[in-house]
């Protein structure tokens, strides 16, 4: 069996240590959420949220994450400090995924934006820190407070979070309306609040559904003249599995 000589794993970290002494100590950043931690209960209330660039250590786990694992999820939950991501509310989540790209790669992201007239492909490069923000209203809250109006009866509507996410990319979001609804009228029982469900109005069901949209966060809409037909086109940004690859 091959035995280590006395002292070379420390001369070995010696050399490691190094090779990457210019490497930044901190190279995490302080992130302002659109949301302004309104709504969250943070690990530690007097620290504030922070975001570290992805290394190859990071990458290696989103190669190897389980079926059941969504690697942005996973990706975000290893940089951020302060919150757990599965709480992030969705528009939360959008800043932190161009925040860290844009800290990992550079504020650059090339892609190809499709154009609507003539289905062209343009190469377009997006600086993300110019993409804008739209900060959540003093008055943001939750829950939202709603009126049913087919009952007369307030409701308390929950936002979605990230844990939420398989609800929606399932769509079950009617069959599972009720996880959103805290209370009707005060009462919180939700088999109540599923037989309630279950007898109201379309119209009050869009309500309850608009309720947990918000307009807030990351604006994702690009504008582009097209290179092939000069048409404008407003597009949504293209957010694809290789968002977080180097271009």
């Amino acid at each position: 069996m091959f035995e280590e000589k006395p002292n070379t794993t420390a001369a070995k970290q010696d050399i490691i240590d190094a090779l990457l002494k210019d490497l930044p100590s901190d190279a995490a950043v302080q992130v302002d959420l659109p949301s302004e931690n309104k709504i969250y209960t943070l690990e530690d209330p007097n620290a504030p949220i922070t975001l570290r660039p992805m290394t190859f250590e990071d990458e290696k786990q989103i190669v190897s994450a389980e079926k059941n694992q969504d690697p942005v999820n996973l990706i975000l939950q290893r940089c951020i400090t302060n919150i757990k991501v599965p709480d992030l509310l969705s528009l939360d989540k959008l800043y932190l995924i161009m925040k860290l790209r844009e800290i990992s790669y550079g504020d650059d992201y090339h892609t190809l934006l499709i154009c609507g007239n003539c289905n062209a492909e343009n190469p377009t490069t997006v600086r993300l820190s110019e993409l804008n923000i739209n900060p959540v209203p003093d008055d943001f809250t939750d829950p939202v407070e709603i009126t049913l109006p087919s009952i007369n009866k307030i409701a308390k509507i929950r936002r979605p979070r990230v844990k939420d996410e398989r609800i929606f990319s399932s769509n079950e979001v009617y069959s599972q309306l009720w996880r959103f609804v805290e209370t009707i009228d005060g009462h919180g029982d939700k088999l109540i609040i599923n037989s309630v469900l279950e007898k109201l109005p379309i119209k009050d069901i869009k309500i309850i559904i608009n309720a947990m949209k918000t307009n807030f966060g990351v604006e994702t809409k690009v504008k582009f003249e097209c290179n092939n037909c000069k048409e404008v086109s407003v597009v949504e940004l293209p957010i694809d599995a290789n968002f977080f690859d180097a271009n």
